[in-house]
């Protein structure tokens, strides 16, 4: 009776090492595959036309960057031919901005990210419905001014925010 316990402790011991060993060796194999990045043929027709410029150095790229251009291609796939066009322009024109002001971009997309995603949705509709002349008017208004002039711009559009919040919960 004694000898049996002892067979199923050591039974049971065997088996939580396999255990073990097999769910170590599952983490080890999910990292090395992830670490190897995205193989170039797995990539479809359409993400190696969109991603073809980098495909020489396409395995040289970590494997993280890989997956965000594979992600990108995707969705620039999806864009209808007029969605590309603007986007297209949009890239053309932030390539030429000088450095100050690239970095002016993406400080105002950090800003935007870290907005609650309802106020970025009502922001997004806001703009999306603006006619393209009172955009374009908006755009240069904002480009001339001092930086105190858009702060306080910003403390403006912060108040009236606070006072719309105000009134919808009332």
């Amino acid at each position: 009776m004694k000898s049996d316990v002892m067979q199923l402790s050591v039974i049971r011991k065997i088996q939580h090492l396999l255990s073990l060993s097999l769910l170590i060796g599952l983490f080890h194999y999910s990292g090395m595959v992830h670490a190897e990045g995205i193989v170039w043929d797995s990539l479809s027709p359409q993400q190696q036309e969109t991603l073809a410029p980098i495909k020489e150095h396409w395995d040289d790229l970590p494997p993280n960057r890989q997956e965000r251009l594979s992600e990108g291609s995707e969705r620039w796939n999806s864009l209808t031919p007029d969605q590309r066009n603007r986007m297209q322009e949009k890239m053309d024109r932030f390539k030429n901005m000088s450095p100050e002001e690239k970095a002016r971009i993406k400080e105002r997309m950090q800003e935007f990210k870290k907005l609650p995603p309802e106020e970025r949705k009502v922001l997004r509709e806001r703009w999306k419905n603006m006619p393209p002349e009172e955009k374009e008017k908006m755009r240069e208004r904002f480009r001339t001014m001092s930086p105190e002039e858009k702060e306080s711009m910003k403390q403006q559009w912060r108040q009236k925010k606070m006072e719309r919040m105000e009134r919808h919960h009332d």
